[in-house]
């Protein structure tokens, strides 16, 4: 990820510190934390353009906590221009803005084009192609922090009218017959376009991944009709998560195992955040459900110590609500087009993991007893340490008697050089998987003074044997008759295929093998079981090096074939078909190189092997 600049680090810093002040005063407010005021969505004053989904929750957010009477928002110049300047010792609020300027080849990245060039194209050309955005930050004000009030009263107070608080807006029975109708359409244009949606008699609101189906109990079961609203949100913001949409981690089986605790915490503040900008738009109140108020600490904590966490938190949301407002628009949302954007855009490492011992040392961190556990790596000369809580050396959250200082001191004075600290959970949770304890020792201990007494320790050897079954017969790039390379994988038990990689895939493996790192054997790994899942989900983008397409070539003639090396290097291929030899014909060096991965050689005899990669 790209360093950010301190600009950036103090924007995201804001955002954090107006997100997690607004949850944690809902704890004593009966779950309230946005938009109590009932404002409606934010703008930009006077031209009144709508902001993304993100934008909006912080310019509300901002909005709730200056106490401001509606959610218009100015730049600094343009309120100056109207003589509406910002008032003297006023501070802004951070907004994200991208430009799209330039969009490149999804096949070829040298192939960029300028934002005019792409308009032109035809949609189907448009394809091939994705958007760079370029993001800035500018720095909004509230209306109610300018001169306007004053410099134009009547302006001001049109501007309440028709965007401002409850009581401003005059809202009455009208307005709420309005909104009843507003959410029933909402409700059939997701029951086109999105999700199934079904009247449920057990009280509980519920989405059903399996069935894919959202189950909402009836109006009159909940105290206020807002309340239905937004659980009815809720529920259909957990199912653009589904698999075959946007797949959150939160929201996706992995093998037949369900996201960890930490997916699942995350996952529900994206559904309370995304359900509170939908609220937003209704100029609604928005609060949290009863199971979130007991999630407000951890989310404190998460967002204060990952640095990173309010970016993904963004993302998440934004795509949440784009899904949505698709299909508001009438368009039908497909599971193959999100599933399969997902996997090829975002592909990682998607091959089954095992994390019994991450979940055997997750029990030992304890506050009480003063327990820690260390993971250490002596031919390193690092270790890992998991606290209890408190990881993060950003923020001042020492536990007693579990001084990171004291411990790194005790680790640096037998031998150890670089030290990590780690949570059992959260963002920054302890969870490698079962083959990085391979020739690692594992200890239950305490701090003691400036020591560290063992108490126990961890055997590993079983859970890392078991995590280094092989899943792969055969991993190895080949080049097709054009030189262009290929990733060849032969899966345990089933037939092998190849499929062309990314080219930043390329790079890698054949920078680490030229420099002759000794990594490339887990390179190799990596990069198997990323196309595998990819080729598993798009099972077109499997190729067959090894079989002639010509149908009228019957192979069933050839009785053996020889392959030899000429005194000038060349390389010879001599078939004998039906008791005949033709005259021996070349190989080329791509066509020699596919021979080593072909699954059935037995006709084959060859002379002066050379191994290719």
């Amino acid at each position: 990820m790209k360093e950010k600049s301190e600009f950036e680090k103090r924007t995201a810093e804001k955002q954090v510190s107006l997100l997690t002040e607004a949850l944690t005063s809902a704890v004593d407010a009966k779950g309230h934390w946005l938009n109590a005021s009932g404002k409606l969505y934010p703008k930009l004053y006077p031209k009144g353009f709508s902001v993304s989904p993100f934008n909006a929750l912080v310019l509300a957010l901002d909005s709730d906590a200056k106490g401001c009477k509606s959610n218009l928002f100015t730049q600094f110049s343009e309120a100056k221009a109207r003589g509406e300047s910002v008032r003297e010792h006023e501070k802004g609020v951070p907004f994200l803005y991208y430009n799209w300027n330039k969009y490149v080849n999804r096949n070829n990245p040298d192939d960029v084009i300028t934002k005019e060039a792409y308009a032109e194209l035809s949609e189907q050309d448009k394809q091939q192609y994705k958007g760079v955005k370029n993001r800035e930050i500018r720095v909004l004000f509230n209306i109610d922090q300018t001169l306007l009030p004053m410099a134009n009263e009547t302006a001001y107070t049109t501007a309440l009218k028709k965007d401002g608080t409850v009581e401003d807006r005059g809202y009455g029975d009208k307005e709420d017959k309005q909104l009843h109708g507003c959410v029933n359409g909402f409700l059939q244009k997701m029951k086109d376009n999105l999700v199934n949606v079904r009247q449920d008699g057990t009280g509980v609101a519920h989405y059903d991944s399996q069935k894919d189906a959202i189950y909402i109990p009836r109006q009159k079961d909940f105290a206020h009709y807002t309340d239905y609203a937004q659980e009815t949100f809720r529920q259909i913001i957990a199912a653009t998560g589904h698999q075959q949409r946007l797949a959150r981690e939160g929201m996706v089986m992995k093998n037949g195992i369900p996201p960890t605790e930490d997916a699942v915490k995350q996952e529900r503040l994206i559904a309370e955040i995304a359900s509170g900008i939908k609220m937003l738009e209704m100029g609604l109140p928005v609060r949290l459900s009863d199971e979130s108020v007991k999630l407000v600490d951890y989310w404190d904590r998460e967002l204060k110590e990952s640095p990173c966490l309010i970016d993904a938190i963004e993302s998440d949301v934004n795509n949440a609500l784009e899904v949505i407002r698709k299909a508001e628009r009438g368009e039908k949302i497909e599971y193959a087009t999100y599933r399969n954007y997902r996997q090829t855009e975002q592909m990682r490492e998607q091959m089954p993991k095992h994390f019994f011992v991450a979940d055997e040392i997750k029990k030992h961190p304890d506050k009480e007893n003063k327990t820690i556990v260390l993971v250490i790596d002596k031919q390193g000369k690092s270790a890992d340490v998991i606290l209890p809580a408190g990881a993060s050396l950003e923020v001042n959250n020492e536990i007693k008697g579990m001084s990171k200082q004291r411990i790194q001191s005790a680790l640096e004075k037998s031998g150890i050089e670089k030290v990590r600290f780690y949570n059992p959970d959260g963002a920054l949770g302890y969870r490698p998987d079962d083959r990085y304890f391979a020739e690692k020792q594992i200890e239950v201990v305490r701090l003691k003074n400036w020591a560290l007494e063992t108490l126990s320790t961890i055997d590993a050897h079983p859970a890392v044997k078991q995590a280094d079954k092989p899943w792969f017969e055969k991993i190895q790039m080949v080049q097709d008759d054009k030189n262009r390379w290929a990733l060849f994988i032969k899966p345990e038990g089933k037939a092998g295929y190849s499929v062309y990689p990314e080219k930043d895939d390329l790079n890698r493996f054949f920078t680490t093998l030229k420099q002759s790192l000794d990594n490339i054997d887990k390179v190799r790994g990596e990069l198997a079981r990323k196309y595998y899942a990819l080729a598993e989900s798009k099972p077109d983008l499997k190729v067959d090096l090894f079989h002639t397409a010509d149908e009228s070539i019957d192979l069933n003639r050839i009785q053996r074939v020889a392959v030899f090396k000429t005194k000038n290097g060349a390389i010879l291929c001599a078939p004998t078909i039906d008791n005949r030899k033709p005259q021996p014909r070349s190989v080329t060096p791509q066509q020699w190189q596919r021979m080593w991965v072909a699954e059935d050689l037995s006709l084959i005899h060859i002379s002066e092997p050379t191994r290719p990669y």
